[in-house]
């Protein structure tokens, strides 16, 4: 009897996955596909901003070194970059509806687009944040010359707080991004599985 019982536990634990409603899944998809979209329009028009600031201090600010117009063109070219990054995500993902209705090809899709993300997270990130870095050092050049030591030293140790808390963001923001994205791959491929 006790064997039976045993048994009898094992096989209740044993039920199947429940069924996966498909239009649930493709609403939480589309859901998450119009976040990610919103999220890079917004992030595209605070670089546009961070651009037409930039050109506007250096067409209204006269500078005493050379090494501050070199900082200014890396910061903007850092900037349309980014925009130019995120252009191609967000027209990259306006166009994935048209494939939603294939799952195995907006599988493939998303694995592909959360790949890009991930290097353009981390690598790309790194070499991004490295020239940013190195403009600021080029614009550091400028205000030792014209400020006191003690502000120059109170500015490079904010710079250098706000580089890690920078970091510290990105790597927090990358996580969620990523697990934003296997989820919706998980959820899709859960329910591609019911069908097969």
């Amino acid at each position: 009897m006790k064997d039976f019982n045993a048994l009898k536990d094992l096989w209740k634990g044993q039920t199947d996955e429940p069924k996966m409603n498909y239009e649930d899944i493709l609403k939480d998809v589309r859901k998450s596909n119009r976040s990610l979209s919103n999220k890079i329009r917004l992030e595209t028009l605070v670089m546009l901003a961070g651009i037409i600031l930039f050109i506007w201090i250096w067409l209204n600010f006269s500078f005493l070194m050379w090494t501050t117009h070199v900082s200014l063109a890396i910061l903007i070219s850092c900037c349309l970059y980014y925009v130019m990054v995120e252009f191609l995500d967000y027209k990259s993902l306006s166009h994935s509806d048209q494939v939603l209705q294939k799952p195995d090809e907006y599988i493939h899709y998303l694995k592909e687009y959360s790949s890009s993300r991930h290097r353009f997270n981390t690598r790309n990130y790194l070499i991004y944040s490295l020239f940013i870095g190195l403009a600021i050092c080029l614009y550091s050049i400028e205000v030792y010359y014209v400020s006191p030591l003690w502000q120059t030293i109170l500015a490079a140790v904010f710079t250098i707080g706000w580089f890690l808390v920078c970091w510290k963001l990105m790597i927090g923001y990358r996580k969620r991004e990523q697990e934003r994205l296997d989820d919706m791959i998980n959820n899709l491929e859960k329910l591609k599985n019911q069908f097969h």
